[in-house]
């Protein structure tokens, strides 16, 4: 067992240092004259849960109300572009303990996806929108892209 210690050891030792990948733009093997750079791209999203709403119409007007806040707190964590990919949102009425006839108020749950670039402050806008009470989530995905 010892001399596995001292294999290990002495391997160790003379091991090279590992190269970390490069984020940057590289050269491509077998294409010296293209180069391939990772790029990110950022999402946010954010989500509603359990929002009364006593008038089913006023439920779209509300979404992009939402929307608009987002967008500029957007503004305000330095991103140059912030763009809706996608929204969702589905309502039910709150019928436990209304008697009947009386006005049963809806909840929504809901959310919304923005796309956002640069992708280095997407965390900034999630954490302003985190202290404002939203309960928002950052997504990014990052591959290489060739020139």
């Amino acid at each position: 067992m010892s001399r596995w210690v001292w294999v290990l050891a002495l391997g160790m030792a003379f091991a090279g240092q590992a190269r970390a990948w490069e984020k940057g733009a590289v050269a491509m093997p077998g294409n010296p004259g293209q180069t391939c750079a990772m790029q990110e791209t950022g999402q946010v999203g954010v989500s509603f849960n359990n929002v009364m709403v006593t008038k089913l119409d006023r439920i779209g007007a509300e979404m992009d109300q939402k929307i608009d806040e987002i967008a500029a707190l957007a503004k305000q964590s330095g991103l140059a572009k912030i763009e809706v990919q996608s929204y969702s949102y589905n309502v039910y009425p709150v019928s436990s303990g209304f008697p009947a006839g009386a006005n049963v108020p809806y909840q929504y749950n809901g959310s919304v996806s923005f796309a956002v670039e640069p992708c280095a402050k997407a965390s900034a806008l999630m954490s302003l929108l985190a202290s404002k009470g939203y309960s928002a989530n950052l997504s990014v995905n990052a591959y290489r892209q060739c020139q």
